[in-house]
């Protein structure tokens, strides 16, 4: 907190504040800030289907439900619910390991079944603990989801591509499970914690671990440890060696985890109260940073930058010029950086890019889609993961919303950035009700997913279990905040 006071005493007394405030007021009359600050048409219908699903129940039951009381008398004599019910949150405090869980399971001792299917158990545990808090608690455990409706549309109308367009069940099975399985973990983040404690335990936990991540990804960085040639482009003259990739095998996930919880290390650098605590979240801060430069994924960079920007624009203003000053300093201490970021404008990348990159991967996916504009090829059959395993001759786009209208054409890509879009006004409106260090918090939140978002137009993040998990937990936990953290959340001097 003593740098953050620092930092806004300068900015508040400078021509650049000055100039953000009129930015601001300019912002405010925009026509964006009018749709980010509407109410969707879907929210009182949402919000009353409750009320209306209570009025099918026996009137025992309804009785219940309003009274906040357990839905089965028995159920307030059993311990195991009794005892677990309040522990939920300790679930999340533990897929905050997510990574570390999922290494040492596929990699360790024990290995064979449960590799593949721990995440599902986890899930399953998650959503039966959200079952067992409404119905211990009743009415009073519910919180009204902005985002039930379009959430509801999304897993309809991919079910019903799913059977209008499946060449091969078993494809597309494996194909439509990476989008709604995944998306399950939003009810698991949105009712898991339950107060100010556990979202700074939960945050805590997940910053922690990311930054063990980190400090592995930076020794191997400077071990020279071997990878792939692939992962260097061969007529890229650099004098990159390796590349920080750490327990989840690629450099470019890596850097996708980075840039979603980077802008965390930064929102508690800027809340921290007392000098060791401020002293270990600059330390973890700079461990993000430094791991995510040494990815040298570019994708990821730019996406970091996104998310930091978002964090400051909507609650700490000074952090954009540092993030400028910071942009502007590592190429110039990192030669290998510059030389990264230039060659990506360079003739060369746009030929070997129409060789072999991305951008013969995005003529056949465009190629794809003109085939089978509304209904696409089926869930499964390109672009990503399970096409690779399945479809000989297949590979990976690179871009996940092309894989997706590849996928389940129009309709599909449709569904899906319609979702991300609501989805993301939802998160804004929480943030800018928050006020003092939560709503720093949830604009960290929401940078981070931003930043995911960002890199899934280069990269096919969301099919990686780890991601995808992380993005709609996250998702989950940010609009929760205004029942966890309250609207009244202890203020601070506004920033």
């Amino acid at each position: 907190m003593i740098l953050a006071s620092l930092m806004l005493s300068w900015w508040q007394g400078s021509r650049l504040s000055r100039l953000q405030n009129f930015l601001g007021r300019a912002w405010q009359n925009s026509f964006l800030a009018h749709f980010l600050n509407a109410r969707p048409f879907w929210i009182g219908s949402t919000f009353a289907f409750p009320a209306r699903l209570g009025q099918l129940l026996p009137p025992s039951w309804r009785a219940r439900w309003e009274e906040g009381a357990p839905l089965f008398p028995w159920l307030s004599g059993s311990r195991l619910l009794q005892w677990s019910e309040p522990r939920a949150y300790c679930l999340l405090i533990v897929l905050s390991a997510y990574p570390i869980i999922d290494y040492y399971i596929r990699y360790g001792q024990p290995v064979g079944s449960i590799a593949g299917g721990w995440k599902e158990v986890a899930l399953l545990l998650g959503l039966a603990l959200v079952a067992a808090k409404l119905t211990l608690r009743g009415k009073d455990a519910y919180r009204p989801n902005p985002i039930g409706f379009p959430l509801l549309v999304f897993f309809t109308l991919y079910i019903f591509l799913f059977l209008v367009r499946s060449p091969n069940l078993g494809i597309a099975f494996d194909g439509v499970r990476i989008y709604l399985e995944y998306a399950l973990w939003f009810w698991v983040g949105f009712y898991l914690l339950e107060n100010q404690r556990q979202v700074k335990l939960f945050s805590l936990s997940l910053l922690l671990c990311t930054t063990a991540l980190a400090c592995h990804g930076i020794w191997q960085y400077f071990n020279h440890v071997p990878i792939p040639p692939e992962w260097i482009d061969q007529a890229e003259r650099s004098d990159i060696l390796t590349r920080a990739f750490s327990l989840v095998k690629s450099p470019n996930i890596l850097g996708s985890l980075l840039s979603l919880v980077l802008p965390l290390g930064v929102a508690g650098l800027l809340t921290a109260k007392h000098r060791y605590v401020h002293l270990g979240y600059l330390a973890a801060t700079a461990a993000l940073a430094l791991a995510l430069i040494f990815t040298f994924s570019r994708g990821a960079w730019f996406s970091a930058v996104l998310g930091l920007s978002i964090l400051g624009f909507l609650a700490y203003p000074p952090l954009i010029w540092a993030l400028i000053a910071a942009a502007i300093a590592t190429p110039l201490a990192i030669p290998s950086v510059a030389d990264r970021l230039l060659y990506l404008f360079s003739y060369s990348y746009y030929i070997s890019s129409q060789r072999g990159g991305r951008i013969i991967r995005w003529q056949a996916a465009l190629e794809k889609v003109s085939h089978h504009p509304l209904v696409g090829e089926g869930w499964g059959r390109f672009g990503g993961a399970v096409a690779a395993r399945a479809i000989p001759g297949s590979f990976y786009v690179d871009n996940f919303y092309l894989k997706t209208a590849a996928e389940g054409g129009l309709i599909g890509l449709g569904t899906l950035v319609w979702l991300i879009i609501v989805s993301w006004r939802a998160a804004y409106q929480v943030t800018m009700r928050l006020q003092g260090e939560f709503r720093i918090w949830a604009a960290a939140y929401l940078g981070g997913l931003s930043a995911v978002l960002l890199h899934n137009c280069v990269e096919n993040v969301f099919e990686t279990p780890l991601m995808s998990t992380f993005f709609w937990l996250l998702l989950g936990v940010l609009l929760s905040f205004p029942f966890v953290v309250g609207e009244e959340a202890p203020h601070q001097p506004r920033v």
